[in-house]
């Protein structure tokens, strides 16, 4: 599923197509985080193609933008996701690497980077990644996610207890309507389990 949050300057998209919470911010030029304008377009093009799940349509026009601007956390994060989508994971881990490599703080990378774990079945990479990033996470929204994520690693390795734990810590936290239904739907079958 994806939603895409407009507001002024600062569309967000959030990306679950393996029920875990991925997210991109659109406009980056205005925001500050992609400096040169052509990348930033490049960059947002890619991000419509991403929210609307044609990956082989983003992944050029991200490469584009990294062409145009290399090295920044944001372009290189986006790769990483689009890579992961096309289910080419050495490429994933490298550019969620480097855009690590560039800023060890960005918790984006982080959520992202173990939702990738979570796609290669890798659920103890997943929740070291995302517990790694839920440290730089200042966003009270955005800890919802991570918690929301890290519920979904524990219950995808069978550990319900832990998933519970932090799925009830989400469904505290998390507004986004979208997010909270599949929080919530979680937490049905988390209660199932228990019966």
């Amino acid at each position: 599923m994806t939603l895409l949050n407009c507001k002024n300057d600062s569309e967000k998209v959030v990306s679950k197509p393996s029920n875990d919470t991925e997210i991109h911010f659109k406009n980056q030029f205005k925001r500050g985080g992609i400096k040169d304008s052509i990348a930033s377009i490049s960059f947002d093009l890619a991000s419509e193609q991403n929210s609307k799940r044609n990956y082989s349509k983003a992944k050029p026009l991200y490469e584009k933008a990294n062409q145009i601007e290399p090295n920044n956390k944001i372009i290189l994060n986006a790769l990483g996701d689009v890579s992961a989508d096309l289910k080419n994971y050495n490429d994933c881990i490298s550019y969620f690497e480097k855009s690590l490599q560039v800023d060890s703080t960005y918790s984006i990378t982080y959520m992202n980077f173990g939702t990738a774990y979570n796609k290669l079945l890798k659920f103890e990479k997943s929740i070291e990644i995302l517990k790694k990033g839920l440290e730089f996470e200042n966003n009270r929204e955005r800890k919802g996610y991570f918690y929301y994520n890290l519920a979904n690693s524990y219950y995808k390795k069978k550990d319900y207890k832990m998933s519970t734990e932090f799925n009830n810590k989400a469904l505290e936290i998390v507004k986004e309507p979208a997010v909270r239904e599949d929080i919530i739907e979680l937490k049905n079958v988390l209660s199932e389990l228990k019966n």
